[in-house]
């Protein structure tokens, strides 16, 4: 028979195995054998105590065992980290700070404003001349554009045709009052001149009335009442009159930036047509997400609520504190989330609208929980168990169903009260300053399961 030569790795690797074999049992015998006995003891007099149910709940551990595994233990205590709420959200516009800027009247665009560009490179600091564009700033009352419109023009002419026919009509009425007085006249002819004046003045106020629905101001309205009294004065016309005479400013209502600009000189426009939209972005919107099942306690919390605001483009800036101005009342079907909105001022223009945010809210201490350690908490999907030693100075352990409040990485929260149907479902209270297992807690678990299972 051919005996093969074994090589050294082949070799190398065998008694690695071996070694780590012999090593876990070196490890894990003691423990689960004590472990064993002990709970199985224990058990026997839990199951007498607990109605004959067999299940083993409590375990005493031999200290050689407790230093092989590394047990140790923590203290249940009050929550010492405050409760905090991360929501994700981004600024937006505040839309009671946005205007649209629409045509008072159909009509075509004859002009845009133009301004000019600062050049630091030239003698005077002046650049070269453009259009009114996207992102530029503008002040209140800073002229747009201009609009030209038939409509206009006739609504003006209208009044001035109005005005003239009244003065015509109460000069005729005065002449007829004095013939009247001579017997020149019948009474008949003197009402009809009444009339004819009460209906001009009635024509007057319908064509006043009608430019100033189409926001035409005092001054603009004054403008054509002189040019009335010109030409019943018999006065000569003027050129610039003439051609201004159809047309009106579009001026900015607000100082803010230009967000949106949809003409360009010579288009068409009706009245419903957005020519600007002018945002005042030193106060912006932010806007969160937050779950329901988190809303019960943002509606117990008194109001204003406070939250801080951090740049996730920038988390190494400040944050920036602000309040909660409403809570959404419609939840995203899709989702299951309801909207936070909130206001952030901007007055050195710093932050962006369309910038994404995470809002941390900072959430009242809750009542009736401990806090642990999470690795003192075992969960199997059915139950949350702790291990409680009742006496610091001995390492005896008993198994306890707990009610859990709430989980963070660090940290399980337990409820330290509990209602009647917790109480009757066989789940048990965790208090202050009692102590639990906080290492090991998981193979205790598992060991208790197998001893039961045998």
């Amino acid at each position: 028979m051919t005996r093969h030569a074994r090589t050294p790795s082949a070799v190398w690797n065998r008694a690695r195995r071996t070694f780590a074999t012999c090593l876990t049992a070196a490890f894990c015998c003691p423990f689960f054998l004590s472990a064993g006995c002990n709970s199985h003891s224990a058990a026997k007099s839990a199951a007498a105590e607990g109605g004959g149910q067999g299940e083993p709940t409590t375990v005493d551990i031999p200290q050689k065992v407790a230093d092989l595994t590394g047990l140790k233990t923590a203290v249940a205590t009050l929550p010492t980290k405050p409760r905090q709420l991360e929501l994700r959200g981004s600024l937006a516009l505040d839309v009671n700070r946005l205007v649209h800027i629409h045509a008072r009247f159909p009509g075509q665009i004859v002009h845009l404003e133009m301004i000019e560009e600062p050049d630091p490179g030239s003698s005077t600091g002046k650049g070269a001349k453009r259009t009114l564009n996207f992102m530029d700033h503008v002040t209140k009352e800073q002229k747009l554009g201009q609009i030209w419109s038939k409509d206009l023009g006739e609504k003006k002419s209208e009044l001035v045709d109005a005005l003239v026919r009244l003065r015509i009509d109460q000069r005729n009425l005065s002449y007829l009052k004095d013939l009247l007085q001579k017997g020149a006249t019948t009474e008949k002819s003197v009402r009809e001149g009444e009339r004819l004046v009460e209906v001009g003045g009635i024509a007057v106020t319908k064509a006043e009335r009608t430019l100033r629905s189409w926001t035409l101001t005092d001054k603009e309205i004054q403008a054509v009442k002189d040019e009335a009294i010109r030409i019943h004065g018999g006065g000569a016309r003027e050129s610039q009159q003439d051609e201004n005479w159809a047309t009106v400013e579009v001026v900015s209502p607000i100082d803010g930036t230009i967000v949106e600009k949809n003409v360009v000189e010579g288009d068409l426009v009706n009245a419903d047509s957005d020519l600007f939209k002018i945002a005042d972005l030193s106060q912006l919107s932010a806007w969160a997400r937050v779950y329901e099942e988190d809303l019960p306690i943002l509606h117990s919390m008194p109001k204003p609520i406070m939250w801080k605001l951090k740049l996730s483009s920038n988390p190494q800036a400040a944050s920036i504190t602000g309040t909660i101005d409403r809570i959404g009342e419609i939840i995203d079907p899709n989702e299951h989330m309801a909207l936070l909105a909130g206001l952030v001022q901007n007055p050195n223009g710093q932050l962006h609208a369309g910038q994404f945010i995470t809002a941390v809210i900072d959430l009242p201490v809750e009542r009736d929980v401990v806090e642990i350690p999470t690795r003192a908490l075992v969960e199997d999907g059915d139950e949350s168990v702790v291990f409680v030693q009742p006496d610091p100075q001995l390492l005896q352990f008993k198994m306890r169903r707990v009610s859990v409040a709430r989980r963070t990485h660090d940290f399980v929260y337990v409820r330290s009260r509990l209602s009647p149907e917790q109480l009757k479902q066989g789940l048990e209270e965790l208090h202050e300053g009692e102590h639990v297992m906080a290492a090991g807690a998981l193979e205790q678990k598992a060991a208790l399961q197998e001893q039961h299972g045998q």
